[in-house]
Parts: C-alpha cells; sequence; structure tokens
C-alpha cells in the first residue's frame, strides 16, 4: 500500500467501530494510519457518558462507524440492516450525544465512516439543532467506507483543504504547540523552579497569581510562535459568492465573527474575577436595559472583591450606524470626542460608549440593583476606549473659531 504522508493530520487519531478485527474496510483504513507512523486508539464502542473526554485532549481527529449496534450473537449487523425501530433511535441519540460532548471538549474533525448509506446518516444528524450546523458547514464529514480505505490521508488533506475553519486551527495548532514546547524546554532549563518564582512576584502584587500566570505563558508562547503557514485566498472568492447570493444570511454570519473577535459572553468568563470592559446590565422601566462598561484598571479589578468599585460608562446601542462608516477606512466619520463606537459588539448592536457621565459602583451594589455582567468587550477596543475616555478628561478648553470666519451672511 502506497499511503500518503499526513500533512495536517499527524498524531493520533480515535477510531470507535464495532467491526475492528472483523471487517476488511476498517482493518484498511487502521493499516493506512500504522502505514505512515500514526497511532489509533481502538474502540469497539463509545465511551461511556460518564467517561471524561479531555483523555482525547491531543487526538488530531475521529473515525467513527454510525451503526455500532451488533446482533444477538455479538457480531456486527450487515450494512443496511438496523435494530428494531425502538432500538435504532436508541442508538442514534446515543451516537449525537456523544457528539455533542465531544464537541465542548475538543474541537477535532469528526469523520463518520460508515457502510451505511451517507445522506441517512446526514438527515438523521441534521434532525438535531445542534448538530445542523456541523453537517451544514461540514465539520463532520460521512462517506462509506469503501470510499476511504487505503487513501485515507488522502481524504483528510482533501478535505481540509475545503474547509477553513480546520485548515486554519490545524496550521495553527501546529505552530502553537511547537512555541509551547519551545517555551517550557527554554524556562525549564533556566530552572524547574521558574513558576514559582513568578508566582511569588504575583502573590507580592496581590493579584490572583494563577490569572496572572495564564497571561504571561500566552504571552511568551505568542512570542515564540512564526507567522501561519496558511493562505486563505482560494477562499475568498467562494465568500464573496455566498455574500451576492444570500446578503441577509452573510450579514448575520459577519455579525456573529465580529462579535466573538470582540466580546466575550458571561458564560465563558471566570465568576467573581473582574475585568475593564466588563458590561452590566440594569433594568429599567418598560422592560427595557441600560449597559454600563467597566474601565477600571486591570490591576485594580484583579485586587477587589465585592466592595471593589468599578468606573462604569454607559454604553448606548446605536441605529443606523452603516451609513456613517467611512468606506476608505472602515471607521466612523463622526465619533464624537466624548464617545468611543464599537461596532456589533452585542448581537450584532453597535454601541456608543458615552463619557459624560460616570458611574462608581462596588459589586455588591450592582447586585443589589438587579444588574448583571453579560460579558466582557476585549482588547484593543476596550484599550481604546480607555485611552480616548482618558484623553476626554483631560481635555483642555479651546476657544471658537470667530463666527465671521465661517459663516456667510
Amino acid at each position: 500500500m502506497n499511503a500518503s504522508v499526513p500533512n495536517l493530520f499527524k498524531g493520533i487519531a480515535v477510531v470507535i467501530d464495532n467491526g475492528i478485527g472483523t471487517e476488511e474496510a476498517i482493518g484498511k483504513i487502521l493499516a493506512n494510519i500504522r502505514a505512515v507512523g500514526g497511532h489509533a486508539i481502538e474502540l469497539l464502542s463509545l465511551p461511556k457518558a460518564d467517561y471524561d473526554l479531555e483523555h482525547f485532549s491531543r487526538v488530531s481527529f475521529f473515525i467513527m462507524d454510525w451503526n455500532l449496534s451488533n446482533s444477538t450473537e455479538g457480531i456486527p449487523l450487515e450494512a443496511g440492516v438496523r435494530l428494531p425501530e425502538g432500538l435504532d433511535r436508541e442508538m442514534i441519540a446515543e451516537n449525537i450525544a456523544f457528539l455533542k460532548r465531544l464537541s465542548q471538549s475538543r474541537h477535532a474533525p469528526v469523520f463518520i465512516f460508515t457502510n451505511e448509506d451517507p445522506g441517512r446518516v446526514m438527515d438523521e444528524l441534521s434532525a438535531d439543532p445542534d448538530l445542523h450546523r456541523s453537517v451544514e458547514e461540514s465539520h463532520i464529514l460521512v462517506m462509506r467506507k469503501v470510499e476511504v480505505t487505503d487513501k485515507l490521508y488522502d481524504v483528510l488533506e482533501e478535505w481540509a483543504n475545503r474547509t477553513p475553519s480546520v485548515l486554519t486551527l490545524k496550521t495553527w495548532e501546529r505552530g502553537f504547540l511547537r512555541a509551547a514546547n519551545e517555551l517550557f524546554i527554554d524556562l525549564h532549563n533556566r530552572t524547574p523552579f521558574w513558576p514559582v518564582l513568578l508566582w511569588q512576584t504575583f502573590g507580592a502584587d496581590e493579584v490572583p497569581p494563577e490569572v496572572e500566570m495564564n497571561k504571561l505563558i500566552n504571552r511568551l508562547v505568542e512570542s515564540r510562535m512564526d507567522l501561519l503557514n496558511l493562505d486563505l485566498t482560494p477562499f475568498v472568492e467562494t465568500v464573496e459568492e455566498q455574500r451576492k447570493k444570500e446578503q441577509a444570511a452573510y450579514q448575520e454570519s459577519m455579525y456573529r465573527v465580529l462579535e466573538g473577535e470582540r466580546f466575550l459572553r458571561n458564560e465563558r468568563l471566570k465568576e467573581d474575577i473582574y475585568a475593564p470592559g466588563d458590561v452590566f446590565e440594569f433594568p429599567v422601566q418598560d422592560n427595557r436595559k441600560s449597559y454600563w462598561i467597566n474601565i477600571r484598571a486591570e490591576c485594580d479589578c484583579l485586587r477587589g472583591d465585592e466592595d471593589l468599585p468599578l468606573y462604569l460608562l454607559q454604553a448606548k446601542v446605536v441605529d443606523g450606524v452603516e451609513e456613517r462608516i467611512n468606506k476608505e477606512f472602515g471607521n466612523f466619520n463622526d465619533e464624537k470626542d466624548n464617545e468611543t463606537i464599537v461596532f456589533a459588539m452585542i448581537g450584532g448592536k453597535t454601541f456608543s460608549i458615552k463619557y459624560k457621565d460616570m458611574k462608581i459602583k462596588t459589586i455588591k451594589q450592582i447586585r443589589k440593583e438587579s444588574g448583571e455582567r453579560v460579558g466582557r468587550l476585549l482588547p484593543p477596543f476596550i484599550t481604546r476606549v480607555q485611552q480616548r475616555y482618558a484623553a476626554y478628561i483631560q481635555r483642555p478648553g479651546m476657544p471658537r473659531i470667530p463666527a465671521a470666519l465661517h459663516e456667510t451672511a
């Protein structure tokens, strides 16, 4: 067998198939993995529902059969044969539950190579609202086993080169892991106690050391990463075609992406750890909401507790902003000195951060007024808010230009 050498999918694969050891097609796929120096974790059934999927955190990709049912004699069912309807629905539900659990802990591609009709499998996957997008956007690839067998890596590499999110992930992942290993080897060679020395420093500053350690490691890893060996130019034409064909869907996707770039929802933030950019929502009359954003320095926020005063500026929704965008530079022509406009910050809505009034409230007061944090505006966007506000509060008074020089009779 002349196996293709993997590029993006080097490493360990998890193969879940009840035909391992008895079926020729899955045997050829496993032989293909071994032929290029890869390793496979072979499972005859899905992991138990309480199995910690973090054990798969360094797995390169997953292969699973769809029909994992056996006959009463314990033999895998033949192609196209399913259990009675009730048991069949139970099997499908277990498969879907596993895929959803897996997606929460590992964004690794899943390849369903099966003896079943791929169209039927995709219909069963798409019936679940959480997996529908994964199928629609090709995060899950479904193919017949016989179409893969001894050309596994050709199939995987070709698929990745058609799927920009996976191509970007796998390319970035290699550079990140290389840089992280280089960092830890370098600092370990200086002293194995390097984390402790820095931990002591963070403790002396009276800030949560685990927060500062995380930021430090991320910064040092990033400084050691090479430029991504990635070219997404071939996908630009496809995206442009989608934009012209479905303008509304394209814009909705763009708003979601922009929010992901600049705003982190509260469910992804650590409870009771506050920072500049934290956005709080307060109820007002007529079921309306008001939004306030914290601009207090990060070091102060990290040292605080529920009595920590936060410095809050009001954030108001701005309508009709698309017409105000400077077509040449992509910013706002009419942004005033007493505000910062953040485009598509939450749910596609644009907010103006107002400088005129600041409220100082403790975490305890915020909770007492039924305020709750909804998320955090991320750098460099919150950095720009802080910098512009600093300039605003130090603004000098300037004399007007005489009216006679700019008014006509």
